[in-house]
């Protein structure tokens, strides 16, 4: 399974991330509008029973934690949600974050092939300093330690 994850990876630490777009608060955003601030970035499915135990834990442990920083972004994205059902999921489980839409999968595949939940860490110079696919409390651990480590840079 591990080979299988690392060959569906198109994207590792240290690379600059991959250039898009999307759509955020009804206006298009560019990637590189947030150079010079620490972008955490999801990907996940509904569908992903694993996802589904993950998000609570990032809504609790990254989004409350640092949401209120301003050198910090915070994105999820639905892998093939459409923008209605990402609200209707976002209003049943409560989520006090938005959830990007991602109906085509074109900004998932910019990074994987499959597997979800995906998190990447960018820093303030545009580039992957983490990725991890599926969730356990050791990767989850890394990434935090990662994450505050990087905000803590000026």
């Amino acid at each position: 399974m591990e080979k299988d994850i690392k060959n569906s990876t198109l994207i590792s630490v240290g690379q600059d991330v991959p250039e898009f777009s999307f759509i955020r608060y009804e206006d298009t955003v560019d990637i590189n509008d947030f150079k010079g601030k620490v972008v955490f970035i999801n990907f996940f499915a509904t569908s992903c029973p694993i996802c589904i135990k993950e998000l609570p834990v990032i809504h609790n442990e990254i989004w409350s934690k640092y949401n209120s920083n301003s050198d910090f972004e915070f994105f999820v994205f639905g892998r093939g949600h459409t923008a209605g059902e990402m609200d209707t999921f976002r209003t049943k489980w409560e989520y006090t974050f938005e959830i990007i839409p991602d109906p085509e999968r074109a900004v998932y595949s910019l990074f994987a092939k499959q597997y979800i939940p995906r998190n990447i860490i960018i820093n303030r110079e545009g580039k992957i300093i983490f990725e991890s696919t599926g969730f356990d409390d050791e990767k989850f651990a890394k990434m935090k330690s990662i994450l505050e480590k990087e905000l803590k840079i000026k």
